[in-house]
């Protein structure tokens, strides 16, 4: 687990006049476990963040329970196994009256049966031994992400879901796949790949520390190889780890064609990484972050169905992109709330970025392109040669020197 060596995705726009700025909020954070000794080691390893962090610590779950209904917190990190109110029984609280709170199982305790029960109601899960410096970074990563989504409302939204709702009909399909007792990992792999919400959650899981893989994981084939088809089986069973998006609730939203666009989004990404630059390793990264690129739409769709109604039907009506309504609308874009989740559960730190800049790519520099590059490149190449994308930052292309392939790249891919 390490911190961001690019440019943070999720920093927060600074105010116009210097002389405005406030100073960062400090963060709320509390640890939770009934071993007196971890307490203790939690106490005086976490001084040095005493500056920045306001940190409470408590013994059990029921008086962190109580600490939750008297403080708003940020964060909460509690272990599994407890006397009385267990880690899974708290965060189902925490869940239901602070859904914004980022919510972190820290635990030895490594039984399927007894994470099946977080699965939804944990952000993330880190396995001990875990190092003091390695929570910190945890921690670190993932309140950053508030620093970009100020919009309470997004934050609750986000932070409450347990899954992304897939395309109907591949929902259908993974799920029929899921009760057949011969189902492949092949299988399994060809059609969570089409879709953005079950490639979320395979990735959230592959890359969580109770699977205890030593590298992160960036491909739907790699995680359901490494996950296994058992495991995701009994998780599809056991919890709802994939659900179907209705169309009936937000009809403004056609998720058919943002998913074809997602998928072809992916396709064009991987084929400039693995064609053009040479590069395989990328080029599945590339197809992945495409693949996740627009999740933030199906959040804002789901959850806020009359609201993002209202975004897609003024985008519309003005020709104005729907980035900068809804950025009108709910001070954050799609990308800023598909980032914000991805952040949350886990994902590699180049995926997060890719789906958190996909419309401004010179946020992760311009010595080479970087993934979110090669989104933004594959999501505007999608329009026809004679109509430019009003997406397209032409400038990026010009500082990165790659304005001339971005025309033969256009002919080719919409010829």
């Amino acid at each position: 687990m390490s911190l961001p060596t690019t440019h943070n995705p999720f920093e927060q726009r600074q105010p116009s006049d210097a002389s405005d700025a406030l100073p960062p909020a400090r963060v709320r954070v509390l640890f939770v476990d009934d071993e007196p000794s971890m307490l203790r080691v939690l106490k005086m390893g976490m001084r040095s963040m005493n500056s920045i962090w306001d940190m409470d610590f408590a013994n059990s779950g029921e008086e962190a329970m109580g600490l939750v209904d008297q403080k708003d917190f940020d964060v909460i990190v509690t272990d599994m196994r407890m006397p009385g109110i267990n880690g899974a029984q708290l965060l189902n609280h925490v869940l239901r009256t602070r859904p914004h709170t980022i919510r972190i199982i820290l635990s030895g305790y490594s039984d399927l049966s007894e994470v099946v029960n977080c699965v939804g109601l944990t952000h993330q899960f880190l396995e001990k031994p875990c190092t003091l410096d390695d929570l910190k970074e945890c921690l670190v990563r993932v309140t950053a992400v508030k620093s970009r989504l100020l919009n309470d409302e997004l934050c609750n939204l986000a932070g409450s879901l347990k899954n992304l709702p897939s395309l109907p009909e591949l929902y259908l399909e993974i799920t029929e796949a899921l009760q057949s007792p011969n189902t492949s990992a092949q299988r399994i792999a060809e059609i969570a790949s089409q879709d953005p919400g079950i490639t979320a959650k395979l990735l959230q899981l592959s890359n969580s520390a109770f699977f205890g893989f030593s590298r992160e994981i960036f491909s739907v084939a790699e995680a359901v190889q490494l996950l296994g088809v058992s495991v995701i089986q009994s998780l599809a069973l056991a919890v709802p780890i994939f659900s179907a998006f209705s169309r009936n609730k937000c009809p403004a939203f056609h998720i058919d064609q943002a998913w074809e666009h997602s998928l072809q989004t992916g396709l064009i990404a991987r084929r400039i990484y693995s064609q053009h630059l040479t590069d395989s390793l990328m080029g599945e990264q590339a197809f992945c972050a495409g693949i996740l690129h627009d999740v933030g739409k199906v959040i804002l769709a789901e959850g806020l169905p009359e609201k993002y109604a209202v975004a897609l039907q003024q985008s519309e009506a003005t020709r104005h992109s729907i980035g900068k309504i809804e950025y009108d609308l709910f001070q954050a874009t799609h990308a800023d709330v598909g980032g914000y989740l991805l952040a949350l559960w886990g994902l590699p730190i180049p995926l997060v970025e890719a789906v958190a800049n996909h419309h401004n790519p010179r946020r992760c520099g311009m010595d080479e392109l970087s993934l979110a590059g090669v989104v933004h490149i594959a999501d505007a190449l999608q329009y026809p040669p004679e109509m430019e994308s009003p997406r397209l930052d032409t400038d990026y292309l010009q500082l990165i020197g790659l304005d001339r392939q971005y025309e033969a790249w256009r002919i080719e891919y919409t010829a």
